[in-house]
């Protein structure tokens, strides 16, 4: 190629070959034409294009970049995002992704300016949402009201659960994405029954102002510090319950500190316990040893899930990656939640 595109971290393959088709004066479906052989391209924002190996292989050719530095990269032209296929170079841009959800968000304009970069960037999450810590923004893709970002300038405790969320994962790795999944879709369970939601989260949607879309979209954004916070108490559990240092008799003591939080941000602590309580039975405690004064060592005990915590990769979506049945939005359960425990319990 006569111009190339400069890589960035995390970007999606179709973002990427969008960018470099662009700077050749390349209609996008020319330039996959000379990755192999495909339907046709579709917008960068709305789907992802996925590659076999030869394809793979072309692009290198094409970018003069080495496969694993394109891996690296770009995260859907890993290996388990591959497509099957034959010895021929071949590529699939569905309207619609039919092999699970892909979450595609678009960059920080203000980090693609300062770095000479375009603005229409479309990042690989794990979310339907990211955080820009360094220009105090929300994004998202979903483009409610014409807008493309929310600030947070009037929200700093946003910005500071978001650094202490990657703390969190930094030190525990899979489990502590699995964690903090875990900690938000108890938070979802909450937001989808307002009797339930602490005042902060209300007040949170104000501070935004009007003209941002739906309640749905800022949900995350107004959860996120409590869920953060849960997440660091969730991990305070799980890490001892997986040294083999924790027992059932521990359990009623976490739970009282989990009420006293609850009671903090203004929850009805008792029926706010309820999806605590659904986790806990999910990661369950190990057994004590025969002889032995204290638990035996345990593994990741859990009902089925679509993952295993230590299992998933590290762009697995929060929502593949949690072994809870709540989402934002979804039709609120029973009050006093029995019916969420029901399903819990079938799950």
């Amino acid at each position: 190629m006569a111009r190339q595109a400069r890589l960035i971290s995390g970007e999606s393959t179709g973002s990427f070959v969008g960018r470099l088709a662009a700077l050749n004066n390349m209609p996008p479906d020319a330039l996959m034409h000379k990755i192999g052989d495909g339907t046709k391209a579709m917008p960068a924002k709305t789907t992802e294009v996925y590659l076999n190996a030869p394809a793979l292989e072309r692009l290198a050719g094409l970018t003069g970049r080495s496969v694993s530095v394109l891996q690296r990269t770009l995260p859907h032209l890993k290996e388990h995002h591959l497509l099957d296929g034959g010895p021929e170079p071949a590529w699939e841009w569905p309207q619609w992704r039919t092999k699970g959800p892909v979450f595609l968000v678009r960059a920080c304009d203000l980090c693609a300016v300062a770095k000479r970069r375009p603005s229409d960037v479309y990042l690989v999450s794990v979310t339907r949402w990211r955080v820009c810590a360094r220009h105090g923004r929300w994004l998202d893709n979903l483009r409610e009201a014409g807008v493309t970002w929310l600030p947070l300038e009037n929200l700093p405790d946003v910005v500071d659960a978001h650094r202490r969320r990657l703390l969190l994962e930094r030190r525990l790795g899979g489990g502590g994405r699995a964690l903090f999944a875990d900690a938000l879709h108890i938070a979802a369970c909450w937001w989808n029954i307002p009797s339930l939601c602490p005042p902060v989260w209300g007040a949170r949607g104000r501070l935004l102002g009007t003209g941002i879309g739906s309640d749905l979209r800022i949900a995350p954004l107004a959860v996120y510090p409590e869920a953060v916070r849960l997440a660091e108490m969730l991990a305070a559990r799980e890490r001892r319950r997986m040294r083999g240092t924790w027992g059932v008799e521990l359990d009623q003591a976490w739970l009282d500190a989990v009420d006293k939080v609850l009671e903090e941000w203004q929850m009805p602590a008792t029926l706010a316990l309820m999806p605590v309580s659904i986790w806990m039975q999910r990661h369950g405690a190990p057994p004590l040893a025969a002889g032995a004064g204290h638990p035996a060592q345990g593994k990741w005990r859990r009902l089925p899930a679509p993952l295993p915590h230590d299992d998933a990769p590290a762009d697995t979506h929060l929502e593949e990656l949690t072994c809870l049945p709540w989402r934002f939005g979804d039709e609120p359960f029973e009050p006093d939640l029995t019916m969420a425990w029901s399903v819990a319990g079938q799950a």
